[in-house]
């Protein structure tokens, strides 16, 4: 199966002191942080691994397993998935970049190989081990056009294994036209889309039914390889916006246990689709239906 990535990669900046992406400013994030930044949250992140050595996201760690049996084991050659762990959780510590949850603890399965690609059996085989260690949240800024028997299974393990394994995934980045990326287009997960910092739904993202909501993806300011930080655009970097926030949203509920409970797939996704900003195209002057998240 072919993996999201080819992205592409605009401009390299980088800022004094720790830089924020405009998206976690446009959407308000570090208001929330009074309340909660995340702790307590288990989130796999099933990508090219992770940059070890990255002073933002270093602490972030606590397991990480290669399914991929790549020369570099765990560590990200590539910079996609290195980049996708930076929006969600890079530290809030005076260097490189803040994440919208930045203290969320990551569990890092390499399912994508150093070039980006990896097999059914890959990820499937990340899904469950998440499962197994307890992930609230699985992030997954990978698809392909095919579904595969061996994630179906994986995905129906991870629904059944309590109440709150919540799968967030790239919708792909195929354009308007474009078929939504499985296992995006699957109802047990959350196919999340991406607007640029216009509000405007990015060119590369599909719409339609099976998106359900779109987040920041256009020109991301993340941490990268070796030890640096990069901009990049795709609906690779929006699906860990939403994964962040989805964090804050659970460690909040278990703060304030007097809220009601994001029991299931279901109430989640109705929350985020109710709280949404709906998104008009600007040239028929409708709404498309899907909406873009709000914290």
């Amino acid at each position: 199966g072919s993996a999201l990535p080819p992205f592409k990669a605009e401009k390299i900046i980088t800022p004094l002191g720790q830089g924020m992406n405009w998206g976690m400013e446009m959407l308000g994030i570090p208001n929330l942080w009074r309340l909660t930044q995340g702790e307590g949250i288990k989130i796999a992140i099933l990508d090219t691994g992770i940059d070890l050595f990255h002073p933002d996201l270093q602490s972030a760690i606590v397991a990480s397993e290669d399914f991929t049996h790549s020369k570099a084991g765990v560590m990200d050659t590539n910079g996609h998935g290195t980049h996708v762990a930076g929006v969600l959780a890079a530290r809030d510590n005076a260097v490189g970049v803040v994440g919208i949850a930045p203290k969320s603890e990551l569990l890092i399965g390499k399912v994508l190989g150093d070039q980006g690609f990896g097999s059914a059996k890959m990820v499937a085989d990340g899904i469950n081990w998440a499962v197994e260690q307890g992930a609230d949240i699985i992030s997954m800024s990978l698809g392909t056009k095919y579904k595969f028997q061996i994630i179906e299974e994986a995905i129906q393990t991870a629904r059944n294994n309590g109440p709150s394994t919540f799968l967030i995934c790239a919708a792909g980045n195929d354009g308007p036209f474009g078929t939504v990326n499985y296992p995006g287009s699957s109802p047990e997960t959350i196919a999340v889309g991406s607007i640029d910092r216009r509000r405007s739904i990015s060119s590369f993202s599909p719409i339609g039914k099976l998106v359900d909501i779109m987040a920041p993806g256009d020109e991301i300011l993340s941490t990268y390889i070796p030890q640096t930080v990069k901009v990049l655009s795709g609906t690779s970097m929006a699906t860990p916006f939403v994964s962040g926030i989805v964090a804050l949203m659970l460690a909040k509920h278990r703060k304030f246990s007097g809220d009601t409970p994001l029991h299931d797939l279901h109430s989640l996704k109705e929350h985020l689709q109710k709280t949404a900003i709906q998104l008009g195209n600007s040239q028929s002057g409708q709404h498309i239906g899907i909406g873009l998240i709000k914290p």
